[in-house]
């Protein structure tokens, strides 16, 4: 594998130190700039890879960036190495040349480039059912309409 464009280098470090308002701010100017078609190409890919966004439109600029900033944030890497070159390097480039994104390049002369150590996502809390016994399918269950020879409150003829 070949070294990383210094495009990419830049857009990692943006990626990687900024904090999440700032990235949206980056990614919102840096949509805009790309256009409508290399957008709809974004949302393609992101929509393929995250099963997610299938009601946003191209000109959605602003939950296009924040998906973007929420997706390499949970797991990094994702769209780098998930979206086509001639997808990314777009997308990196005006990311990257956005006023925003020319702010954020400070220490990044002194950024080791190191990736975070993946999440660890815990699944849901296990449910052995031990206590089904406890539960009620209906809240607020009265068992007193079900006893014998006892009308229910409030139904009775007058």
């Amino acid at each position: 594998m070949g070294a990383e464009p210094a495009v990419l280098h830049e857009y990692r470090h943006l990626l990687r130190t900024a904090s999440a308002d700032w990235q949206e701010t980056a990614h919102r100017h840096a949509l805009w700039a790309l256009g409508a078609d290399l957008r709809a190409d974004v949302l393609a890919g992101l929509q393929t890879l995250l099963l997610a966004g299938t009601r946003l439109c191209p000109d959605d600029v602003h939950a296009l960036a924040r998906l973007i900033v929420l997706a390499e944030r949970r797991r990094p890497r994702l769209l780098l190495d998930g979206l086509p070159p001639d997808v990314v390097e777009p997308l990196a480039t005006a990311v990257v040349a956005s006023p925003t994104g020319q702010m954020l390049r400070a220490g990044i002369d002194v950024w080791d480039g190191a990736e975070p150590p993946p999440r660890r996502e815990d699944g849901p809390e296990v449910d052995h059912h031990e206590r089904w016994h406890e539960q009620r399918a209906t809240p607020g269950f009265d068992e007193a309409w079900f006893l014998p020879g006892k009308a229910p409150r409030g139904r009775g003829r007058r």
